[in-house]
Parts: structure tokens; sequence; C-alpha cells
């Protein structure tokens, strides 16, 4: 019964996503006034997980694994960032209004202000994907041949699908939406992955907020368009693919009874 009622905790968030995830837009102007650009701020994530994460640990005493450790960065995961990264710069139209149009001190406030939307973003996506569903997932298929390999692909399809609404709710273009859904679901494996195998929230978390700010700042004058980027998604889930494979092969099925459900 406790089992069925986590559960229901666990998918809470992900139906509630679409109205946690509303955002302000944060208008930037160049020295004329004009508003030439903005910065998306999660209006409701940080509040939410935080009290979601005491509700958690006070009920079933769960361990997300917010933990330090050595190896949190192994380079198979950082290559593939640093080429979503780079594609998210080549890509993107925003360079001239950036740093030509804009202001020095309103660069630099973007600069920031979509660092700390990243990283809410990334606290909050983690924290539920990864740290709940993913390990709820775990539990689920403990009993069959591969439960990292289904828990993986089951959080990832979740995570990739929940990015709908964007297009949904969000009022973004649906085919840049569709991208956003399908590298999501390469990126959500190979950090469910990176979770299994290191065992602590806090390396997908920060790689997921630098993803995230290469996004948000270097698109803040506009989405790119989907027919100048249908090469650029082969290559990012190209790369997240053969990252999260390798993690998954280099990961003990087992390494799942050491996070937070099975641990307790």
């Amino acid at each position: 019964m406790k089992n069925k009622v986590f559960f229901i905790a666990a998918i809470i968030p992900i139906l509630l996503s679409p109205f946690i995830t509303m955002t302000t837009l944060l208008g930037l102007a160049n020295s004329s006034g004009k508003i030439i650009g903005s910065i998306s701020m999660p209006l409701f994530e940080l509040p939410f997980i935080i009290i979601y994460i005491v509700i958690i640990k006070l009920i079933w005493k769960f361990n997300f694994g917010f933990k330090l450790k050595k190896k949190m960065f192994p380079l198979v995961v950082i290559i593939p960032v640093i080429v979503m990264v780079i594609l998210n710069i080549f890509t993107s139209k925003s360079l001239n209004v950036i740093f030509k149009e804009l202001p020095s001190g309103q660069t630099i406030l973007a600069a920031v202000i979509s660092l700390l939307a990243a990283l809410v973003i990334g606290i909050f996506e983690e924290t539920v994907f990864r740290g709940i569903l993913f390990n709820y997932l775990s539990f689920l298929f403990r009993k069959t041949n591969y439960p990292l390999l289904f828990s993986g692909l089951g959080s990832s399809f979740f995570f990739g699908i929940v990015h709908l609404s964007n297009a949904i709710i969000g009022g973004a273009k649906l085919g840049y939406t569709l991208y956003q859904v399908l590298y999501a679901i390469a990126i959500g494996f190979t950090f469910a992955m990176l979770y299994a195998k290191t065992g602590s929230l806090i390396g997908p978390i920060i790689l997921h907020a630098i993803i995230d700010w290469s996004d948000l700042f270097f698109n803040l004058a506009g989405e790119p368009s989907i027919s100048g980027i249908n090469w650029s998604i082969i290559i990012i889930i190209i790369t997240f693919a053969i990252s999260g494979y390798l993690l998954y092969r280099t990961t003990q099925a087992d390494s799942v009874k050491n996070l937070g459900f099975e641990a307790k």
C-alpha cells in the first residue's frame, strides 16, 4: 500500500508539470529602450520542488542522492554536453543581438538570469524524472532481466513527452518543441545512467543546467527555425545515445539498489 501511495506521489509533479513550469519573461532592451530579447524565468518550480523534497524525505525517508562525488562527470557525458552547447551557439539567431545590440550590462544580466533559470529547471527536472521516477521504475522492474534499461528508457520517455507542454501551453513552435522532445528522450536516458552509475543527482543537475543555459541565453531573441537545424538533431541524438549506451554498459544492473527508493 505504501508503495502505491509513493507511486501517486511520484507522478504528481509530472501531471502538474505543465502548470508548475509556467514562466514569466524578463525583457531585455537596447540603448533606445526597445525590447529585443527575453529570458524565460520559471515561476513555481523552485518553491514546489523544495516542498516536494521535504515531504518525500519525511514520509518515506527517501535518499535522493544530493551528494558531491569525485567522479560525477565522466568524459563520455561531458563530450555530448559540449556538443550540445556548441550546436546551441552555432544555430543561434541571437548572437548579433547579444553581442552588438544589447548594452554590456544587459548582456551580463541575461547571462546571469538565464543561468539561475537553468539551475532551477535542472534541479526540478532531475529531481522529478531521475530522483523520483527513475527510482520508482527501477523498483517496479527490479525482478526483470533488465531493470536498469527499462527504468532508464521509461523515465526518459516521460521526460521527453512532458516537453510537449512547451507548445501546448507555453506557445512555443511545434517544430521546435518536437525537436526538444526527441533530444530530451536521449538526454534523459544518459542522465538516468549517470545517476545510476554515480549515485548522485548533482552531476545530472549541473550538466542539465549547462545545456539549458546555452539554450536560454543564446536563443533569447527567438528560437531557431526547425528547418535549419535538422542535422543538429541527428548529431545530438546520436552523441547522447552513444553516451547513454556506454554508461549503461559500464554500470552494474543492481546499482539502482543503492539509490533512493530501493535502499529504503
